[in-house]
């Protein structure tokens, strides 16, 4: 395995992103016996009801025993995102965070609850943000949920210096703001605005099938963005996930029950695809039987996704 304590799998703060130090596709398949990354949520619960999540199943949250030993199934995974539901919903988030904090860098997705003591845990552990905001006030409070709580929270972010990036899911009834939450994202001093399409499960289940964009449709956004980022001089990097064969099953996630599965597997009816289950298997049993392999690297070289 490549070593995660040498330079060359190190997180870079300034573009949010892992940095491989120019380390080629086929060195990491042949080396690697873990993923660079895994998705843990470590909640369903959620403040919010956004119109296209997929996660919207109900189950026990895992008790801090479970969390460890998940944790030491995870050995050696370089970076680990303590995910939801709201991940910040849960008062027991700072002993959580040190169970994982100590061998694996921390990203948190969160519609930014910035409660006093979530910034000191965020804070002193150096965990990367990742808020969900999916334009201005009318289409955030419509889509995801209270716009001005989000930015509340966001506020609270470049209050205290702590770096973030922004995420939107974009539908075609949202399509026409794409521009101006760039330039939000810019504004703000994010320092990455991922854009991604919905997939097909949970509460995405139910939106309007028009509201799904074709690949052809994402890419003519990317070209807007990119021209309108020279144009403007926005500083923010933009990236945009369209799910094909190039980002199929790219995920590594592990359900609050410990289940683990490849996401988003395109070809299968719930877009999973059970790998094993951290309660038994390591991660390097996991990585056996996981088939997206070059998928999953390939997003970590930039390959996989549209890098504005």
């Amino acid at each position: 395995m490549i070593n995660t304590n040498l330079e060359n799998v190190v997180y870079n703060n300034e573009t949010h992103r892992l940095n491989l130090s120019n380390i080629g596709i086929d060195e990491l398949l042949s080396n690697l016996d873990r993923p660079l990354s895994v998705i843990l949520q470590i909640t369903r619960n959620c403040h919010f009801n956004c119109e296209f999540c997929s996660e919207k199943d109900q189950m026990p949250d895992p008790s801090l025993d479970e969390l460890s030993l998940y944790e030491s199934h995870l050995k050696d995974v370089p970076r680990i995102f303590l995910s939801g539901g709201e991940p910040l919903t849960r008062n027991d988030f700072k002993e959580i965070v040190d169970i994982f904090s100590k061998k694996h860098i921390l990203g948190l997705p969160t519609n930014a609850v910035a409660s006093e003591k979530n910034i000191k845990v965020i804070k002193d552990n150096h965990i990367s943000v990742n808020v969900g905001l999916d334009g201005p006030r009318a289409i955030t409070s419509r889509v995801r949920g209270d716009y001005d709580f989000i930015m509340k929270g966001v506020r609270e972010f470049i209050k205290n210096d702590i770096p973030f990036s922004l995420t939107a899911v974009v539908l075609r009834s949202t399509l026409d703001s794409i521009l101006y939450t760039c330039q939000m994202a810019d504004a703000l001093g994010a320092k990455k605005m991922k854009f991604v399409l919905p997939i097909p499960k949970g509460n995405a289940l139910n939106l309007d099938k028009c509201e799904y964009i074709t690949e052809e449709e994402a890419l003519s956004v990317c070209d807007r963005i990119a021209e309108a980022k020279e144009k403007f001089d926005w500083k923010t990097v933009f990236t945009f996930s369209i799910w094909n064969e190039n980002t199929n099953g790219y995920s590594i996630l592990v359900y609050p029950n410990g289940k683990t599965y490849a996401w988003p597997a395109l070809d299968y009816q719930d877009k999973v695809l059970l790998l094993g289950d951290l309660h038994t298997d390591t991660i390097e049993e996991i990585w056996e039987r996981y088939p997206y392999k070059f998928n999953h690297i390939n997003k970590y070289l930039g390959n996989g996704v549209k890098i504005i």
